[in-house]
């Protein structure tokens, strides 16, 4: 009796060993064939009423995020980590653990034009001083790039490929001639005109690219939508859903390619 006790639980182990190559492959190719979509949400920062950490619109947005278990990559604006902000800091921290990726919006938010002039060593130090602020601030780094409000040049392309942390270019050149890491071209947005997520619009510009990208880079600016535009973005996710579209961070997908 105790041997067949033996041999059963040795049986139950070796069934175990043998699934979990199956479990694995299940978990790797939960997005075969299927279209990825990366949510660009620009310009965090701190809200303007200093009471608050974040304004009520991109607690909303986090909000929905996590409720709907939705993967997503929310841009922050360097200069806002320049001042003693604990509950801001905080805040970001906070949803960093909870899975959202924060990602490099440029450092200053007024800077119209702040990639489009400069060498390449002054376009570095800019990027660098972002950089550096995450990691005293947040303790963490920022993986992907994406210019607030700006061009870029030959310039930018040689910086970025300078700066280690950086291996993502959101809404990057689509062939682009120094930056040699992960560059996903910008082909269609979350907004149709800025800060508006029209369904409609997006329903009929998402239909003529469907099956033609592996994967979609959506822009949108949360902080500027109402509830009305709030609607429509939540039309746009459910829509998206239900063409069985899987949801990524720009690391995610970045180590789903090989960084390629």
């Amino acid at each position: 009796m105790k041997e067949r006790k033996m041999s059963l639980a040795c049986g139950q182990r070796l069934l175990a060993l043998c699934l979990l190559p199956v479990l694995f492959f299940t978990a790797e190719a939960a997005a075969a064939g299927k279209q990825i979509i990366l949510l660009k949400l620009d310009d965090i920062v701190q809200d303007k009423n200093e009471n608050l950490a974040i304004s009520p619109r991109w607690q909303k947005m986090a909000d929905f995020i996590q409720k709907n278990k939705l993967r997503a990559g929310f841009g922050i604006i360097g200069a806002s980590l320049e001042k003693d902000n604990p509950a801001y800091i905080k805040w970001i921290k906070d949803q960093h653990e909870k899975g959202i990726e924060f990602w490099h919006h440029g450092y200053d938010q007024g800077g119209k034009g702040e990639f489009e002039k400069g060498t390449m060593e002054e376009q570095k130090a800019i990027l660098e001083k972002t950089e550096k602020l995450a990691k005293e601030k947040l303790g963490f780094t920022l993986p992907a790039f994406g210019p607030h409000y700006t061009a870029t040049t030959d310039e930018t392309e040689k910086a970025l490929e300078a700066i280690p942390e950086i291996k993502i270019w959101l809404y990057g050149p689509k062939n682009p001639k120094y930056y040699k890491k992960l560059s996903i071209p910008r082909y269609l947005g979350l907004e149709n005109p800025t800060f508006v997520p029209d369904f409609q619009k997006f329903k009929a510009s998402y239909e003529k690219l469907e099956g033609k990208q592996e994967v979609l880079v959506l822009q949108g600016h949360p902080n500027g939508w109402d509830d009305t535009k709030f609607s429509g973005f939540v039309k746009i996710i459910e829509f998206l859903r239900s063409k069985n579209c899987v949801f990524m961070t720009p690391s995610e997908y970045y180590e789903k390619t090989g960084g390629k």
